[in-house]
């Protein structure tokens, strides 16, 4: 009969690399996370800028999404906020940032006023 031949299994290696896995897909969060942050104070930064609006204060929100409910993707941010006009007045509202399949990939922003 002929000899078989197994392959080396070293138990030790491959529970090694469990916390390398873990640590790279941790930090694979975290980057997109704060990417996510960057990306929607640009895009709010420069739709503000776009209209003559100064940002008076802004809110992330992420459940309750004021008019933009029911019709926002998960790929998508949406702000409460408060702005001055070029003529000096007050306005709150919401702006959502991105569109709904390419999220903040896109350079879309939508104001709805109260």
């Amino acid at each position: 009969m002929g000899s078989r031949v197994y392959p080396h299994v070293c138990p030790m290696s491959e529970l090694a690399l469990a916390p390398v896995g873990a640590a790279v897909a941790a930090a694979l969060f975290v980057g997109i996370f704060v990417w996510e942050q960057r990306r929607s104070q640009e895009l709010l930064q420069r739709w503000a800028a776009k209209q003559g609006y100064s940002l008076l204060s802004q809110e992330a929100r992420y459940w309750r999404l004021g008019p933009f409910s029911g019709s926002t993707s998960k790929y998508q941010r949406v702000f409460r906020v408060r702005i001055r006009d070029p003529w000096g007045q007050e306005r709150t509202g919401w702006v959502r940032l991105g569109n709904w399949w390419l999220g903040l990939l896109s350079d879309q922003a939508e104001e709805r006023w109260e």
